[in-house]
């Protein structure tokens, strides 16, 4: 090879190493602001419950999702209708396991994880709809009845009191989750015995995807996510100890920076400096990036999940209509989770054109979060932060410890930083 060919297969591998290295870094930022984002704005806005209207082929794959689903599990289904046959692509958060080829037999197990969950509310609760719904039972079932019967008594009931807004929305819920197993079944049943969609049946492929796992990707620190919104003409450490100091006294917001920020070696918090997270491509988005997008389908597709899309599935579907594409899922839920992947698609133009328009909408929840916690109400408020979240609930969020450490780290982060005279300044947006 002639020396200029070389010189010039050298730049081209300098400029290659170069654009691999910003790339890794702009991830690192939307993985570092989505955690932060999660912390301080867990649920961005209402649910939006409406879907557009469905199809046969939709609701078979409703059906599918719901009944894969094990406990607290999210399943995707993609069913694509062909020629002369079907072919189902079956996506999970996480991997595969040899349980999940025997769901079938075990469907009551994964029923009993629902029925405890409503037959929770109704010991620790006498009012008069739990006390119908006991009645219902007993004049159904008795109590003979397994958790298929159970399922179908929910069924039935739920579709008698479902309009009665003097219910309690979550035992509402808890009824319906339990019946949806029975629904799902009868379900594909319906459809089944019909002749117009024997094709349906009669050819089906079913594919499991493959899940997309990181196991140790490197974050920004939630101190360098949080001084990047903090002007420089501002007093940078007074305007983060204000902030610093609301957050203390928001149990829900501390909670969430536990669960995030906890080193697992040391059990304590670490905030000043860059950490590293699981995180895990969400099972929609695995069916939209590998099949939909890189194949470039601008038909409608249907997306069935078991449960609702988050906040960051939704931005992500919403930029891929943008692009033309004709996207339909089952529900949203307007949850922000930290751990989720940005697919990587073929296409390098749409994958660093999305990235900027999650890394967009997540500076505006935190820039605005930040300025009323800063400005708009006092430094003393100990008011409550914005909708618990029910994903904590397995952990204390009121954890006296680690408020404690917390805490004494801050204030000896402070303390140095009043000595020293040091001021740290956000690193500069790429």
């Amino acid at each position: 090879m002639s020396p200029k060919k070389l010189n010039e297969l050298n730049k081209y591998k300098k400029e290659c190493e170069k654009k691999y290295e910003e790339e890794k870094d702009h991830e690192k930022e939307l993985y570092g602001k989505e955690c932060v984002a999660h912390c301080i704005n867990f649920v961005v806005d209402k649910a939006n419950e409406k879907v557009a209207d469905l199809n046969i082929h939709d609701r078979f794959s409703c059906y599918l999702a719901t009944i894969l689903a094990r406990d607290k599990e999210v399943v995707a289904v993609w069913l694509r209708i062909l020629k002369d046959s079907s072919e189902i692509y079956l996506f999970k958060n996480f991997n595969w396991l040899s349980e999940d080829e025997k769901y079938i037999e075990d469907i009551t197990k994964y029923l009993k994880s629902r029925w405890n969950k409503l037959n929770n509310d109704m010991n620790n609760n006498d009012n008069e709809h739990v006390k119908s719904l006991r009645d219902y039972i007993s004049a159904e079932i008795g109590d003979e009845g397994n958790y298929i019967s159970l399922s179908l008594v929910c069924y039935e009931y739920y579709k008698l009191v479902k309009d009665n807004s003097n219910i309690s929305p979550k035992f509402l819920g808890h009824i319906k989750k339990v019946g949806s197993y029975f629904a799902s079944i009868k379900g594909i049943i319906d459809c089944a015995k019909k002749p117009q969609y024997k094709p349906l049946f009669s050819n089906i492929k079913v594919k499991k995807g493959k899940p997309v796992i990181i196991d140790n990707q490197p974050i920004y620190s939630w101190k360098n996510i949080i001084k990047r919104f903090i002007d420089e003409d501002e007093e940078v450490e007074d305007k983060y100890e204000r902030f610093m100091d609301r957050c203390l006294k928001k149990p829900e917001v501390m909670g969430r920076i536990r669960k995030v920020y906890t080193d697992n070696a040391t059990k304590q918090p670490q905030l000043d400096d860059d950490v590293e997270k699981c995180i895990y491509l969400h099972a929609e988005m695995n069916i939209l990036a590998s099949l939909i997008i890189n194949n470039k389908i601008t038909s409608r597709v249907f997306i069935a999940v078991s449960k609702r899309c988050c906040y960051l599935c939704e931005l992500y579907i919403n930029f891929a209509i943008k692009q033309g594409y004709n996207i339909v899922i089952s529900g949203k839920h307007q949850k922000l989770y930290d751990g989720w992947i940005l697919p990587h698609v073929k296409n390098s133009d749409f994958k660093n054109k999305s990235l900027i328009y999650i890394l967009e909408n997540l500076d505006r929840i935190i820039e605005k979060k930040i300025e009323h916690y800063t400005r708009s109400l006092p430094a003393d408020s100990n008011s409550g932060g914005n909708s618990p979240d029910p994903h904590d609930v397995g952990g204390n969020i009121y954890n006296m410890g680690f408020m404690k450490n917390l805490t004494m780290e801050y204030q000896i982060c402070r303390e140095k930083s009043v000595i020293t005279g040091m001021r740290v300044y956000s690193i500069n947006k790429a």
